[in-house]
């Protein structure tokens, strides 16, 4: 039986700067007029990205991830939550805890820039691939369709106050089209 686990583990190293709502656009949406729920506002825009990317298996703004996997990265690795903007690092660490970078000439992006490509499968105790990811830096990246959805979430768990454990189907319609397949 093999005793390493091959299964990659993916950890977000830098979370975005900004939301791809705003407070105020997201006060207009459901008509709130006064400041009294402006930090539960807050705190729903953050849970409602979060939501979209888990559903998407994107990430909206621009965010760092870190995919570490034991042993040895396969030749070919699918990079979730992209679309990836661009590898920061790839390093293979020792058992000793040494780190040798693997340099950017013995890998590419894939066409489509969804997956790693290694021209020799990086070995070491540890192989640690850190990438960006989002369709840009600000709520003007984002394609509307996808902040509509987050609006529509956003107002079931407002209005409900409960929180709302699934999408509601409006937000999924608009999410739909922007999904990223799973493989």
């Amino acid at each position: 039986m093999n005793q390493y686990n091959h299964t990659p583990v993916l950890s977000c190293v830098v979370e975005p700067a900004s939301e791809p709502l705003t407070l105020s656009e997201t006060k207009t949406y459901l008509k709130v007029v006064n400041s009294s729920d402006d930090a539960l506002i807050t705190s729903l825009i953050t849970t409602a990205r979060k939501a979209a990317e888990s559903f998407l298996r994107s990430s909206l703004i621009t965010q760092s991830w870190k995919l570490s996997y034991d042993k040895y990265a396969p030749s070919c690795v699918l990079l979730p939550m992209g679309p990836v903007q661009s590898i920061t690092s790839v390093t293979a660490i020792a058992r000793d805890n040494t780190s040798a970078t693997i340099s950017s000439s013995s890998y590419y992006l894939s066409g489509g820039n969804r997956k790693l490509i290694f021209d020799a499968s990086p070995i070491g105790q540890r192989v640690e691939i850190v990438y960006v990811a989002g369709y840009g830096s600000s709520a003007a990246n984002v394609p509307s369709p996808i902040r509509y959805g987050m609006l529509a979430h956003l107002a079931t768990i407002y209005d409900g106050r409960a929180g709302a454990q699934t999408l509601p189907k409006q937000a999924v319609d608009f999410y739909l089209p922007y999904r990223g397949i799973k493989i």
